[in-house]
């Protein structure tokens, strides 16, 4: 185990009898290989992947603003937006499809000019020139309840080697902690990137190594880092550390027997300036000397002040909220390597699970708080100067499973830089291509890929083969979900109004000016035209994802409107109109299915990764709340399950697929196919080191691509096992509502117990499940007597009773 820092804190267990805590991933060796077994820290804007290295220690860093391209590369950057207006394209193309049913959308697809990446900043490494041969009791671990990682072994000369690795958030820095039972080998510690041009400008002064350059030559974003060395105590002087090219070096013959080094870096990035007004440049002040002050402030704390604060913090966060899950096969006495190796999918194992549900929300903890920017398609943790689909936000179902279950599980607070990022980056920018694309006369838009400087626009340079990639323009609404979502868990009026109400009502008056009526079917309804579901072809009209997400934008406004504090009663009645005539996108085809498009044109064998027309199931409600009691809907969401096959098929293996289907299968109550997808996932899609991945063939080991999303994902899906606590539609506020408890969960999983499972409408429930599966001790807490009252049921429906 690695050592353990005198803290002032008090350590809560909170597991139930006979059920193990899942909060450590450990291993007996070093990591070799970023993607499936270098282990994440990181306190949302800073972010370090460390391996472990006897000889030679390395942390991979990341700061979250860090991008190539943009207007940092590119002089009148435009966010992917034309010069000129599309519409009379646009025009044409929709009569077209109206007349035919399908289209080509060419006309109107923009262009991805200096679109960019995210990408790395560098390696920290501290060398201690040991043979590998020379270590013993090897330990790799990350403590996801303390967030705090580190790897240690025992040499004869030096005794105990520990390290200590944490991404603080109150000190906004990351530290790395040193120390031997005997005394430390010489330590060279260096920070450098290799290929970055121009090379970065690497000195070394005092006790600080300070990191400089642009992100890609010639004009990118500046970036700064600094690394500050530090030693115990006030005795240890310059005398104990060498400054070299590049980097410090604390010699053998010092004695020194701990040190650590805090580290932060930052960019010139400022989305404040992701406007008109502002140019559009997303320029700020040069980060020098913010930077400096900051790892000067935590280098003058005592180590272990620095480790109170952080894991105060993080089990703020953490703690909020538990779920435990038995431990049959004593899995939490193992490696977390050796638990992946021997797991078994016609079994599975419940720690394993567990172990992965908590990792999802230490993953987000890490990568999303305040100051932030959202945790992108790899959170914030990044190898390489462009990274797969470079590393940004996907909007047509990444950046939304990101943050499944975040409201539920008490980290809806950890989101604020995700709000503040659609309103300083996508509205400025949005509202321009809402008007050159589509000519809207008021309200905002984006599209399915968008990087860090308001990329609102289509990407594709013309080519129609990439509209179905691209051409999804409900992926506002599908982000007003959780605006609402926020409102609906936390009831902060003030947020609402301020911050929540102006976005949603954005993407309200963007849609509002753009539905058309159905000239196709001259129904009289108000469709989307064009759309496409999202990677899947062909433009059309009538799309189910875009038409069930804009409803329920629209019933979120009327729920809403009296948060608002919105007096445009001009507005309210258009929505309430729009809503009576809006085609909902529920439509049950030829074979029994939900229509993924107003035309039935499913192919009964199309078992495509995305469940586009299921949105409404999950993680939305316009059917599974809207429709609940109807029996034909309820069966078409099974036809259509079955025929989309359990996620893997030639289109893709991604594990986010998997865990969608799951979360779909635990709607309909069916434990068996929800626990079996997770399952499939973790078998196919989940490295050593719990990274979701694509392609687990052992013979590519070193090409792995890490795609976070699943690891959100899996949080979403196993609440919605326990909980179904389900948003509603606008007719039926204020009534009672009814709560299902462990609707979907596996026998597997009977003597589980969930605690602080947060309320839509405020309070949170605890309960569990015993080992004969019936739900148990249930109380519920902070609820509000003005809330609307509830009804909590098992999977029978039967009334449970409840403790306050």
């Amino acid at each position: 185990m690695l050592s353990r820092q005198p803290i002032a804190l008090v350590l809560v267990s909170w597991f139930v009898a006979g059920a193990a805590s899942a909060r450590e991933l450990w291993f007996n060796n070093p990591a070799w290989d970023w993607a499936s077994q270098s282990l994440p820290i990181g306190n949302g804007k800073h972010a370090a992947s460390f391996f472990g290295g006897i000889e030679n220690d390395t942390w991979t860093l990341n700061v979250d603003s860090l991008w190539t391209g943009g207007p940092f590369q590119l002089d009148g950057y435009r966010g992917g937006n034309p010069t000129e207006s599309r519409v009379p394209a646009l025009r044409e193309i929709q009569d077209f499809i109206f007349k035919n049913g399908t289209g080509n959308i060419s006309g109107i697809l923009g262009s991805d000019a200096s679109y960019g990446s995210y990408s790395v900043l560098g390696n920290l490494t501290v060398d201690l020139g040991l043979e590998a041969s020379s270590a013993k009791n090897y330990k790799l671990s990350l403590d996801i309840d303390r967030g705090v990682g580190g790897s240690e072994f025992t040499t004869e000369k030096y005794g105990k080697i520990t390290r200590e690795y944490f991404c603080s958030f109150p000190a906004q820095a990351c530290i790395y902690h040193l120390t031997a039972s005997k005394s430390l080998p010489s330590v060279d510690i260096a920070i450098s990137v290799m290929g970055r041009k121009p090379a970065p400008d690497v000195t070394a002064k005092s006790n600080t190594i300070t990191f400089r350059g642009l992100a890609e030559a010639p004009n990118g974003m500046l970036y700064d880092a600094r690394v500050a060395l530090v030693f115990p105590g006030t005795s240890q002087k310059n005398k104990d550390y060498i400054t070299k090219a590049g980097g410090l070096s604390v010699p053998e013959s010092a004695g020194v027997k701990e040190l650590w080094l805090v580290l932060s870096s930052d960019t010139n990035y400022d989305e404040k300036n992701g406007n008109s007004k502002a140019g559009f440049t997303f320029k700020g002040p040069d980060p020098g000397p913010k930077v400096a002050s900051t790892v000067a402030a935590a280098a003058k704390k005592s180590y272990n002040a620095l480790l109170e604060e952080h894991i105060k913090d993080h089990q703020a966060l953490y703690r909020a909220f538990s779920l435990n899950l038995p431990d049959p096969l004593m899995s939490s006495s193992k490696p977390t390597d050796e638990i992946m190796s021997s797991y078994d999918i016609s079994k599975g194992d419940p720690y394993l699970e567990s172990l992965l549900f908590d990792f999802g929300r230490y993953l987000l903890i890490g990568s999303s708080r305040p100051n932030s920017l959202p945790p992108n398609l790899q959170g914030k943790w990044a190898k390489d100067f462009g990274n797969p689909w470079s590393g940004d936000y996907h909007t047509n179902i990444n950046l939304q499973m990101n943050v499944w279950g975040s409201e539920a599980t008490g980290l809806g607070s950890t989101l604020d830089g995700l709000w503040r990022y659609m309103t300083e980056t996508w509205v400025p920018r949005g509202s321009e291509t809402a008007k050159l694309l589509y000519g809207a006369d008021a309200g905002w838009v984006l599209h399915n890929e968008i990087n860090t400087f308001g990329h609102t626009g289509l990407k594709g340079n013309g080519d129609q083969n990439t509209a179905l990639w691209f051409a999804y323009s409900a992926s506002n609404a599908w982000m007003m979900q959780h605006v609402w979502d926020h409102y609906d868990f936390t009831n902060d009026k003030n947020w609402y109004k301020d911050v929540g109400y102006p976005l949603i009502k954005g993407v309200a008056q963007f849609h509002l000016s753009t539905l058309l009526e159905d000239k196709y079917f001259k129904d009289g309804t108000l469709v989307v035209n064009p759309c496409n579901s999202p990677e899947q072809p062909p433009s059309t009209f009538g799309c189910a994802i875009n038409q069930q997400q804009i409803s329920e934008v629209f019933m979120n406004v009327l729920k809403g409107w009296d948060a608002s504090g919105d007096q445009d009663l001009v507005f309210k009645k258009k929505i309430q109109n729009a809503l009576d005539r809006i085609y909902s996108g529920i439509r049950v085809g030829r074979y029994g299915q939900i229509q993924e498009w107003k035309l039935d044109i499913d192919n009964p064998d199309d078992e495509h990764r995305h469940l586009s027309h299921l949105y409404g199931w999950y993680p939305g409600y316009s059917i599974s709340s809207v429709h609940s009691g109807n029996a034909t809907i309820r069966s078409a969401v099974e036809t259509t399950l079955i025929h989309r096959g359990p996620g893997r098929s030639t289109d893709a293996n991604a594990g986010w697929e998997k865990v969608w289907r799951g979360a779909c299968w635990a709607g309909l109550n069916n434990s068996t196919m929800a626990h079996y997808e997770l399952r499939f996932a973790i078998e196919q899609n989940f490295a050593n080191n719990l990274y979701s991945v694509y392609s687990k063939d052992p013979s590519t080991v070193g090409t792995w691509v890490f795609q976070i999303d699943a690891n959100f994902g899996i949080v979403g899906q196993v609440l919605h096992m326990f909980v179904h606590d389900l948003d509603v539609g606008y007719q039926n506020q204020g009534k009672i509502k009814t709560i299902t408890l462990a609707p979907a969960v596996p026998g597997a999983w009977w003597g589980s117990k969930v605690a602080g499972y947060k309320l839509r409408g405020g309070g949170e429930v605890s309960f569990s499940v015993s080992k004969q599966g019936k739900v148990e001790d249930v109380v519920l807490k902070g609820r509000n007597s003005g809330s609307p009252k509830l009804k909590f049921v098992d999977i029978n429906g039967k009334e449970l009773s409840v403790k306050s």
